[in-house]
């Protein structure tokens, strides 16, 4: 099926009835010529396109233009903006080391499948349609759903007869471009005028904002299914500019970014969590596929496809239409796993630090410590924070003093000694031990000694932090008759600091009713209590 197609030319026009047949012959030879030429020229400006390594008529994008694609639309709405996540470009990030197993888990050889096309099977269209409405004209309902702890509420603008998905899943997609909103049902089934569900989702398409952590949405990933289908009219336009959704039969019990839920199924070696994301190999030879195959292949080698959900493996996802020609879809079928490699994907994660995810328990506050300049992590290219490595007694120095003073204070020049013998002058923390001890929040570890390298106790911090906290000479008030920690007994030697350390709420403890106090302090604990103690932004 061609791409393009000439506007009607019909003899029937008043002014061509009145012309001699001869003149009728060449005005319909320039009519279509004209048309001919002005169809290349803006194939070639819409595709914007250089030679495949000399091989003639096959075209490619140019990979500067691909970082510079507008988003995709659906009527007069963005489907998300330019740099979220599906529509960000791969082809020139690392490869996953969990590449080949993650592969040979889904099927290294087994062939891919286009879950899209024409007509119909097993007595339904073939794909994942959706809908366009506008919300003014379309009815709204709140749907029943069985999930509901993860589902939002509503309503839902659902049309009449709604596109649904034919088969077991039953979703329905509908677009509401009056305020560009995306609302997505899983399992959908209306009985006696009320629509029942599994569950749903509503996303802003002007936004990146994902689910909440753990929560589902109307895919099992948690993630939005409308950007990850091949629709008929992207191919048509010559170029699809995002990432693609698929399903593997084999899912992993925990998921990367952007993904938000599990589903866990199967059974293999290196289960693929949701999130993961792969691309057809830059090496693979598209030349020998129809135009339409080409755009899709080219989609892989640049945007990739994403593990969304449950199902058949390597079935890629579309939207239905009687444009497809399932014939060139079916050229695809040649694809296996060995042609595709997983990406490394934490380049494109928006959070601060590769190791510190925003699943991390303290993600928030380890962000916030950074964004206060207090700390620059553990280490750089990449940017890691080192969320479970113990804090020292140097490095409390130092977080304690930026926390007193400010992320852009640099004490006094160390002079010839610290006060402590085990902390030379030259000690990288020399100067920040030397100034903790003169603001008086601590005084060594005993017999003139810091023990700079030592970790630092949950009992001996909450004397630090209310210390710097209040000034030196801050006593907390009486125990009392408990602490309320059943680990720190009221004649523990500092069970009135940490009586009041939780009592200002800097700590909730380590557990059900207990502290323990005589545990080392970590990075991300450590940035929970700067935080809280100091009020940081």
């Amino acid at each position: 099926m061609g791409l393009f197609l000439y506007p009607s030319f019909s003899i029937t026009h008043p002014f061509l009835i009145s012309l001699p047949k001869s003149y009728y012959i060449i005005v319909k030879i320039l009519y279509h010529s004209f048309f001919t030429i002005i169809i290349v020229l803006v194939s070639f400006i819409f595709v914007h396109a250089t030679r495949v390594d000399g091989a003639p008529g096959i075209l490619r994008q140019n990979k500067n233009i691909l970082a510079q694609n507008a988003a995709p639309t659906i009527g007069s709405c963005q489907i998300f903006p330019r740099n979220n996540y599906w529509n960000t470009p791969v082809n020139n990030l690392p490869i996953h080391t969990l590449s080949a197993a993650w592969i040979n888990s889904i099927g290294s050889t087994r062939n891919f499948h286009m879950d899209f096309g024409s007509g119909t099977w097993d007595g339904g269209p073939i794909g994942i349609p959706f809908n366009i409405v506008s919300g003014a004209f379309t009815t709204k309902y709140y749907v029943d759903f069985y999930y509901p702890d993860e589902s939002d509420s509503g309503p839902y603008p659902l049309p009449l007869n709604p596109n649904i998905e034919y088969g077991s899943d039953h979703h329905i997609l509908t677009v509401d471009t009056d305020d560009c909103k995306l609302y997505e049902i899983y399992d959908a089934e209306k009985i006696n005028g009320q629509w029942y569900a599994g569950s749903g989702a509503i996303w802003d398409l002007n936004s990146n904002a994902l689910r909440p952590q753990g929560w589902t949405s109307a895919d099992a990933a948690g993630l939005p299914i409308l950007p990850g289908l091949v629709r008929y009219e992207e191919v048509a336009a010559g170029v699809i500019n995002h990432a693609l959704r698929f399903t593997v039969n084999c899912s992993a019990n925990y998921y990367i970014w952007p993904a938000r839920h599990t589903a866990p199924s199967g059974s293999c070696a290196t289960p693929v969590p949701f999130g993961a994301r792969f691309r057809l190999k830059a090496n693979y030879n598209i030349t020998g596929f129809s135009p339409q195959a080409q755009i899709i292949l080219q989609t892989m080698k640049t945007y990739g496809i994403v593990n969304a959900d449950n199902g058949s493996p390597w079935y890629v996802s579309g939207a239905p239409s009687e444009n497809w020609d399932n014939d060139v879809l079916h050229e695809l079928d040649i694809l296996t796993g060995n042609d595709f490699e997983a990406v490394d994907t934490a380049d494109l994660m928006p959070w601060i630090f590769k190791d510190v995810p925003d699943s991390y328990w303290a993600w928030q506050y380890v962000e916030q410590l950074y964004s206060a300049g207090i700390t620059g992590g553990c280490a750089t290219s990449p940017l890691m924070y080192c969320p479970e490595s113990v804090v020292t007694r140097a490095q409390m120095a130092v977080f304690l003093e930026r926390g007193i003073h400010g992320s852009s204070y640099t004490p006094p020049a160390v002079g010839a000694s610290t006060g402590f013998n085990d902390v030379p002058s030259n000690y990288w923390s020399a100067a920040w031990i030397k100034q903790l001890a003169a603001d008086g929040i601590t005084t060594g570890c005993g017999a003139g000694n810091y023990c700079p390298d030592y970790p630092v106790t949950r009992a001996q911090m909450a004397v630090f932090l209310l210390k710097a906290k209040y000034g030196s000479f801050y006593i907390p008030p009486d125990v009392g008759t408990s602490t309320g920690f059943s680990d720190v007994s009221t004649n523990y030697w500092v069970a009135a600091w940490i009586k009041e350390l939780a009592a200002e709420g800097i700590t909730g403890g380590c557990g059900t009713n207990l502290y323990c106090p005589e545990s080392p302090v970590t990075r991300a604990q450590m940035a929970v209590f700067l935080v809280r103690t100091f009020n940081l932004p």
